[in-house]
């Protein structure tokens, strides 16, 4: 008893001996029975190693037993067990082990757990097998891949293992970029600035197509990160502006804005502006651009996420304080902008407007996980999996950043453009919007309601839904990794290109017939709303053919301007093509027509006016 106790003794103490080691960290047996421990105590027993719960207590009261590596070696037991067998405790154990009967008390047990450890694997392989089996029952009963493409389930699973990832990489080919430093933007990143690209900031980065030229489209676009974090080169911003400039022939310029705490609502807004008003007048490098007077290059403004809720709110705020009064808009002078400019249009993608935080899709469109027979799958918005009720208070305390001490901005019509009015979206003024947001976002509520009051007060807005899409996804175009496009992101990528295309040039149509831009509306519309599903899968060219959705697109454009061949990337037959084209063509010139009677009319309607000095409304 002695020699075990010395044994277990010194395995439980340092456990630097060999022999030590494998009666103390082990669960040996000598080690075990007088005074060593096992691994933890808690280990699962399994036979030759570690407690064994099933012994515990049983005999002749002498407590819990144990068994080891050595144990099955020399025959187990040590000291008091060996002397009840009346062995003397120098024997060697293996004789013991010999000599034991096959029906003695403790190899009957030995072998029945055995027999029961074996059962158990078996009836866990067999589980295993039938719920295989099961699963691929389902799954070819409910096919995921008929659900959504193998693209999209890429993506999803992509993402939910890392939020950070699958950004696209690549930028187009062919497009420029130059960075611009212009004068009192600088700004400083430092340990309190949650950005990773720290040290001076605010440089602008201008991204130019092949095609670019003094007459091309000029695009703001205000990056997201919920006023936080990112940067005009940096989370995938460069790769967007390539995109959007090589499908839109626009010049695309990203301002480094200061983020919070160093910027909030106030000063954001004021770089914001003070960009615009470069980019309308700039002489773009090597482009030296002179703008002629009546024939600048449209001025677009765009952002997507947090971004897209400043861009939106600084096309209200031109709207009231750039050219257009409700009350008098006979009396109304641009003073904003640069030489009277008015915005020619704007886009956004999965903007921020709701500075509440309270839309009920924050609720129906949090994420999930659903178990099942046939596996698990995934609903809601990938980006941001928390609790509904964390999500609104994480959301609440960025936004309460935003807007800094002023905790009625959360509310502001302007700021939080959600709680815009008949005063900021009456009475004309609001260049013609487009909106691309994801089905699944927790944030779906922050475009639609907004699109339907602008629509309801006159404004063109139109908006398209991409069924299962999350949070900003037309940042994902490439596939995440996948090796396919994620087909979503490159519509959203191509019909913001030809909305830029189309809009600029009816806004240089209605310049040359001596029309106001953008065209006002007095009665009360509806936004065009597409909900858009995904006709890459198998089958869906039954329910809405590709063709027929490329189409769509022109004839959406029909009530603004003029008709454009689609993007290189979009496949449609040349008959569809024509048929658009001529319809475009058509709705164009009776635009035109009803724009220019109504003019006279509203000139008839005014006889305190004497004389017309600026181009005429479009009623």
């Amino acid at each position: 008893s002695s020699w075990g106790s010395s044994w277990g003794g010194k395995g439980g103490k340092d456990g630097k001996d060999d022999r030590g080691k494998g009666y103390s960290k082990g669960g040996g047996a000598l080690g075990s029975a007088f005074g060593g421990r096992d691994r933890d105590g808690k280990e699962p027993w399994v036979p030759g190693r570690g407690r064994n719960p099933d012994l515990e207590n049983e005999g002749s009261g002498r407590g819990n037993r144990w068994f080891s590596d050595h144990d099955d070696r020399m025959g187990g037991g040590g000291g008091d067990r060996d002397r009840d067998r009346g062995g003397d405790r120098d024997e060697p154990f293996v004789q013991k082990r010999r000599d034991a009967s096959p029906g003695s008390w403790r190899n009957d047990k030995f072998e029945e757990l055995i027999v029961e450890r074996q059962k158990a694997k078996e009836d866990e392989e067999r589980k295993k097998q039938e719920e295989k089996e099961e699963k691929s029952k389902n799954s070819a009963l409910y096919p995921y891949k008929v659900l959504i493409s193998d693209t999209v389930s890429f993506c999803y699973n992509k993402i939910i293992n890392d939020s950070s990832c699958c950004l696209d990489q690549q930028m187009d080919a062919g497009v420029r970029r130059d960075i611009v430093r212009r004068n009192r933007t600088e700004w400083f990143c430092g340990k309190s600035c949650y950005s990773s690209t720290k040290g001076r900031r605010g440089d602008d980065a201008f991204y130019f197509p092949e095609s670019a030229d003094c007459d091309s489209p000029r695009l703001l676009w205000v990056h997201g990160g919920s006023w936080e974090y990112g940067s005009p080169t940096t989370d995938g911003y460069a790769q967007l502006a390539s995109k959007i400039a090589t499908r839109s022939g626009a010049v695309v310029m990203l301002p480094d804005y200061p983020l919070a705490p160093q910027g909030n609502y106030s000063v954001i807004m004021d770089h914001i502006l003070h960009a615009l008003r470069y980019l309308a007048t700039a002489r773009l490098g090597e482009l030296a651009c002179e703008p002629a007077a009546g024939k600048r290059a449209p001025l677009f403004i765009g952002g997507d996420s947090a971004g897209g809720g400043t861009a939106l709110s600084m096309v209200l705020k031109l709207k009231l304080d750039g050219g257009w009064n409700p009350s008098g808009i006979d009396t109304s002078i641009p003073n904003e902008l640069p030489n009277g400019e008015i915005l020619a249009g704007a886009v956004f993608f999965s903007p921020w407007t709701n500075l509440r935080c309270d839309s009920p899709d924050y609720y129906f469109n949090s994420f999930a996980r659903i178990v099942g027979a046939g596996g698990g799958v995934y609903t809601g918005d990938l980006m941001f999996r928390g609790h509904p009720y964390q999500n609104l208070d994480q959301f609440t305390a960025n936004a309460e950043s935003y807007v800094g001490t002023n905790s009625s901005l959360l509310t502001d019509p302007v700021a939080s453009p959600f709680f815009a009015g008949e005063r900021e979206l009456g009475g004309g003024g609001l260049p013609p919007m487009h909106f691309s947001v994801g089905g699944s976002e927790s944030i779906l509520g922050d475009s639609l309601i907004f699109a339907q009051k602008a629509a309801l007060y006159g404004a063109d807005i139109q908006l398209d839904v991409h069924v299962g899409m999350w949070h900003d996804f037309p940042m994902y175009s490439e596939g995440c990794g996948h090796g396919a496009e994620l087909w979503q992101a490159i519509r959203v990528l191509n019909k913001t290109g030809m909305f830029i295309k189309k809009v600029a040039a009816a806004r240089r149509v209605a310049l040359d017939f001596g029309l106001l831009w953008p065209p006002a509306k007095f009665h009360p519309g509806t936004p065009q709303t597409s909900y858009v599903y995904d006709l890459t899968r198998e089958g869906t060219e039954q329910w809405f053919p590709e063709a027929l959705d490329t189409a769509t697109i022109q004839m959406s454009y029909i009530d603004i301007g003029l008709s454009a061949a689609p993007p290189a990337s979009a496949s449609s037959g040349p008959s569809v093509v024509v048929v658009a084209a001529a319809s475009a063509v058509l709705g164009a010139a009776l635009m035109l027509a009803m724009q220019a009677l109504a003019a006279r009319a509203w000139v008839r309607r005014s006889p305190e006016v004497p004389e017309v000095k600026r181009p005429l409304l479009i009623a």
